[in-house]
């Protein structure tokens, strides 16, 4: 069977309220910022067909045609529509991200993820051919193993069982995953049916402390930059 094309869907809002500019202000030596350096992430990657950026942001839109150069597949450039760039409309705008992609494999990731490289990228899609295509799985999603003491509000312990043993070794303990968003992948037909970013058996596809690194505050944004300095 021929593998299907696997299309990267970048959204990149304007106006984010944690961090001004977040999207396009200098990164560390990069002047069109994170995603000047996700554009160049994705144009390095091997296992991917094409590149949709969707934004209501003139700036995007600027950095995005500029970078159009570094790529050998297409990069697309969408206008998203005003009622779906506001805070909270998450499952209206899974919805529409369909209209906007070629048929095949809807890979979403997003510029906030600065160390999920070209690496981690292709990584991703050849576990989607590995545990989706070749296997069990309907859909991959991103996640970050937690072993470690966990509570909930109430007060009780949802990590393990303290009748067994107050304080176990943390490596023993079943892991929980946080979805971290580095990435989601479902065939395109699958979204529009489901209406969501994966399907009702996703793949969890670990992905490490470091690569995971999401930029969600002021303070993620400049431990952001002095990391990718040293690094």
């Amino acid at each position: 069977m021929t593998p299907s094309p696997v299309h990267v869907f970048l959204p990149c809002r304007g106006g984010s309220q944690r961090v001004p500019g977040k999207n396009t202000r200098p990164f560390a030596d990069i002047p069109g910022g994170l995603l000047e350096l996700k554009l160049t992430q994705l144009a390095e990657a091997k296992e991917i067909a094409s590149v949709t950026v969707n934004t209501d942001d003139p700036e995007v839109i600027r950095i995005a045609e500029g970078q159009r150069k570094i790529f050998n597949i297409p990069l697309y450039v969408s206008e998203r529509p005003a009622e779906l760039a506001a805070a909270g409309t998450l499952d209206d705008f899974v919805a529409y991200v369909p209209s906007v992609m070629p048929d095949g494999v809807i890979m979403w990731t997003h510029v906030t993820s600065p160390f999920f490289g070209a690496k981690e990228i292709d990584d991703a899609v050849l576990s989607y051919r590995r545990e989706v295509e070749n296997g069990e799985f309907d859909s991959v999603m991103g996640v970050s193993r937690i072993q470690t003491f966990l509570w909930d509000h109430r007060g009780n312990c949802i990590s393990h069982n303290r009748d067994e043993a107050k304080w176990p070794q943390t490596q023993d303990l079943d892991p929980i995953y946080e979805v971290n968003s580095a990435v989601f992948m479902i065939p395109k037909d699958d979204m529009i049916a489901r209406c969501d970013r994966i399907g009702q058996s996703p793949f969890l596809l670990e992905v490490g402390k470091f690569e995971a690194f999401d930029i969600d505050w002021q303070d993620d944004f400049l431990v952001a930059e002095k990391i990718y300095q040293i690094k």
